[in-house]
Parts: C-alpha cells; sequence; structure tokens
C-alpha cells in the first residue's frame, strides 16, 4: 500500500518556532514581494504566502514587477535602500530580460531569502551555516522525516535547478547521503532512478516517473506543480507507482507548504540577523 504524505504538521510545527522566535526577540520582520500579479499562479502563491505570514507575524508588502527589465532593476534597487525591510523576494519566473543574478546581486546577501546570491550560495557549497533555498530545505526536512538518519542512503534528484536540485544535493550531502543528481542531458534516466532508496523529482514533466522507474519501496518527493486538463499534478505517475512505492508526497500539499514555512524562517533570520548587525555598529 502507497502512502501519500502532506506536510502540513512540518509546516505549522516550522511556523510556531519562527513565531516564537520573532516574539522572544521583540521583532516583526517586513519583505517586500515582487511578482506579475496578473499571473493566477502567482496571485494563488501570493495568498498562501500572505496567510503563512499573518501567523508567523510577518508583514509582507506586494509590488508588480516594472514594464522593462531596466524598470525592474532600479525597482529592487529601490527596494534594497529601503531601511524598513528586512528581506526582498522576486517570485520566479523573472520577467523576460531580468536575469536570477542580476536580481540576486541588487538585493544583496542581507536581504536575500531565497539563498540565490552567490555569498550564501557559497556557505552553503563550502557546508558552512547559512540561509540556503527554501525549498531545497523542505525538501532534506521531508527525506529525513520520511525515511530517518539519511546516512549512506542514495538519494536521486531528478532536476539540477539553483533553487532545488543543486541546493538539495548539498545539504544531502551534509546529511552523508550518498547522492546523484540528473539533469536534462542524463541519458537513461531510469537505469538512476531504479537504484533509489529515494526520489526527489523537479522536472516539470507530467509522469516522468512511472513504476518502471523505481524500486520497490522507494520514496518519492515530488517537487513539480504542473497544470493540466487533471489540474495540478507534479512529475510522478501516482496511479502508476501506487503499490509499489512506499510514499509518494501529495502535489501541491506535500512539499508546497512546509516550503513556505521554511521561507518565512528565513525571513525572520535575516531579520534577526540585521538587528544584530545594527546592534553591533551602534556598539
Amino acid at each position: 500500500m502507497t502512502a501519500i504524505f502532506r506536510a502540513g504538521t512540518l509546516a505549522a510545527d516550522r511556523i510556531a518556532a519562527t513565531r516564537d522566535s520573532l516574539s522572544g526577540n521583540r521583532i516583526a520582520p517586513r519583505a517586500a514581494i515582487l511578482l506579475d500579479a496578473r499571473d493566477a499562479g502567482m496571485q494563488a502563491y501570493g495568498k498562501r504566502l500572505s496567510a503563512f505570514a499573518e501567523d508567523t507575524g510577518i508583514t509582507l508588502l506586494f509590488q508588480q514587477w516594472g514594464s522593462t527589465p531596466e524598470a525592474c532593476c532600479r525597482q529592487v534597487s529601490a527596494l534594497s535602500e529601503d531601511p524598513t525591510l528586512d528581506a526582498i523576494i522576486p517570485l520566479y519566473p523573472l520577467p523576460v530580460g531580468l536575469s536570477s543574478e542580476t536580481v540576486a546581486a541588487l538585493i544583496g546577501a542581507d536581504r536575500d531569502v531565497d539563498g540565490l546570491h552567490p555569498d550564501n550560495a557559497g556557505r552553503l557549497a563550502l557546508g558552512y551555516r547559512g540561509r540556503f533555498p527554501a525549498t531545497a530545505t523542505a525538501v532534506t526536512a521531508i527525506a529525513e522525516h520520511l525515511a530517518g538518519p539519511l546516512f549512506g542512503r542514495h538519494v536521486v534528484l531528478v532536476g539540477a535547478s539553483r533553487v532545488v536540485g543543486r541546493p538539495a544535493a548539498q545539504m544531502l550531502l551534509e546529511r552523508e547521503a550518498t547522492v546523484t543528481l540528473t539533469h536534462v542531458a542524463t541519458r537513461d534516466l531510469a537505469a538512476h532512478t531504479r537504484t533509489a532508496e529515494i526520489i526527489v523529482t523537479a522536472a516539470g514533466r507530467p509522469k516522468l516517473i512511472g513504476a518502471k522507474d523505481i524500486a520497490d519501496g522507494a520514496i518519492l518527493i515530488d517537487v513539480s506543480i504542473n497544470r493540466g486538463p487533471e489540474g495540478l499534478v507534479g512529475d510522478v505517475d501516482l496511479a502508476g507507482v501506487s503499490g509499489k512505492a512506499a510514499i509518494v508526497t501529495h502535489v501541491p500539499d506535500g512539499v508546497g507548504p512546509l516550503t513556505t514555512a521554511c521561507l518565512m524562517a528565513n525571513i525572520a533570520d535575516a531579520a534577526l540577523q540585521r538587528r544584530d548587525r545594527r546592534k553591533d555598529l551602534s556598539s
């Protein structure tokens, strides 16, 4: 029997811990969210962010992206100079002509809560403590929750993006898992996934992972949210793997809620660190 996992309880625990940290330090973080308000998916995600932020004690300020790449850059620059903001969050995909590298540089490491600034990404690559991408953090937490200690476990990641695959691989390596990172150019993907105890898929391709692609009793962590005739689906062919996989995360309530909770924790961390730096400068 294949179990379907939802991360609601893990997310609630993470939100409670973050809220307690902010309350104990008497901090009320403020974060700017940049998005295309005409995009239905972004609107829906924005509403979920708002609900989680209110529960955590964080104020979110939403702004529509500018009409040109140049206007967007000026917009981010202005926000980065606002002393009342603790974090700046650009929702993806970015406007055409605007690169994530440019945006991360304009935001700066201290207000980056997506883990994309070179300073934060570098800390992850070197195995230091830091503020890392929320989705990768959620994936790692779910893997540990479902499988227990990851020491020696074989994890196959499908997708090598900068926000999921690559950072998740680093985080799993820090837990001494054996990690295989696959991507669009990987030959014979199934030859890799069939050897995995845990598969993390974030490829954005419905029914990519079926019964023939997994080992008996595999744990499948499905990060993707694909919109189609059947509604929201992930990369896993849920009907196909039923009875063969041990656990499959629900789409979108498997990884999604914990990702949002981890993002709130990153905003809180940014606020706390900025407060501590101000204290150091004034002392």
